[in-house]
């Protein structure tokens, strides 16, 4: 059993990196395209597809290691203090922030909803931290 939550963990700190990464980097380069000459700007904004997909991906890996190892330490859900809950809450807010962004692309301002990500993604760490010591 701790050789399967290790590799789970591994799997959720790696997916986790992955998907931190996308919300930090993506305003970054969003930011400068107007800036960038016509050869560059086709090169930079090629990624963005990469780098949702790749979050998509990563969100995905973090909700899968993350049921295998609430189940593998704890058994499930049952003796889970507030600290976890907020950070489900959070989850759901990462996962309505994806989901806007493929259903309905630029409907919304694209800094709210880096913003939305990037603080919910620091209140996912802050209450993991607090839950999970």
């Amino acid at each position: 059993m701790d050789i399967a939550f290790d590799l789970l963990l591994i799997v959720h700190f790696v997916a986790f990196a992955v998907g931190i990464t996308t919300t930090i980097a993506m305003p970054m380069l969003m930011g400068v395209m107007p800036r960038l000459q016509p050869e560059a700007r086709a090169v930079v904004g090629g990624l963005a597809p990469r780098f949702a997909r790749n979050a998509r991906l990563a969100f995905l890996a973090l909700i899968a290691s993350g049921v295998g190892l609430t189940v593998l330490r704890y058994g499930g859900v049952e003796a889970m203090d507030i600290w976890f809950w907020v950070k489900m809450a959070l989850v759901v807010v990462v996962a309505g922030a994806i989901l806007v962004q493929m259903l309905a692309p630029g409907r919304l301002d694209p800094r709210l909803m880096s913003w939305v990500t990037r603080l919910a993604m620091l209140g996912i760490v802050i209450s993991a931290v607090l839950a999970f010591h």
